[in-house]
């Protein structure tokens, strides 16, 4: 089993929940697994006592958060040495956008592409509209982006658009995929077998 680092980038604690449901079921699995919120690593921090990595960051306004980008970028001679997962989180993922499926993906070759990264597994999880935590402009602003993409704009209550079910059959594929025989494989060549 591996010791995995999990780090994530959340706004309104969407992707907290998703990451958390994640390791709960990497653990469960037999892994060890470490949780850490990107904006809040500490800051001696060592990447080499794990030897595979999960990171998930949310997109707001077309943007990964830039702590995640510039954790990515710091380690990723690491992180392209190990097995890794990234998951991006966008409410584009959800629904009637006429859009379709491309914008998620589309933010995840963004990321990528930037951070010179090569996860082995990628996905994209639909995420929330959490309308009573946002402050008044951001409100405005999705419900804006929500009457023109046809999702709800009642902005009294909170709407949850994850599949649950996928984000559970994806950590068990990442518990398969991440898992490595001993400390050395953690060097493994980058696109190695595994989900994308």
């Amino acid at each position: 089993m591996s010791n995995i680092l999990l780090v994530y980038g959340t706004a309104y604690g969407q992707t907290a929940r998703i990451t958390q449901r994640i390791a709960l079921v990497l653990t469960d699995a037999g892994h060890t697994v470490t949780v850490q919120r990107g904006d809040l690593l500490p800051p001696d921090l060592s990447l080499g006592e794990y030897n595979a990595f999960f990171v998930a960051a949310s997109v707001l306004f077309g943007r990964h958060q830039r702590y995640i980008r510039s954790f990515v970028r710091s380690h990723v001679a690491r992180l392209n040495a190990a097995p890794s997962a990234f998951v991006s989180v966008c409410g584009a993922a959800a629904g009637s956008a006429p859009e379709g499926a491309g914008p998620p993906q589309g933010y995840v070759d963004k990321f990528l592409r930037e951070t010179g990264w090569r996860p082995w597994a990628t996905r994209s999880f639909a995420g929330a509209l959490p309308y009573t935590r946002y402050g008044p402009f951001v409100r405005w602003m999705m419900r804006m982006i929500s009457r023109r993409t046809g999702r709800p704009t009642d902005a009294s209550r909170d709407y949850d658009f994850t599949d649950w079910e996928a984000v559970d059959r994806f950590a068990r594929e990442l518990a398969e995929t991440l898992a490595v025989p001993g400390p050395a494989s953690g060097a493994g060549a980058p696109g190695a077998a595994g989900p994308t």
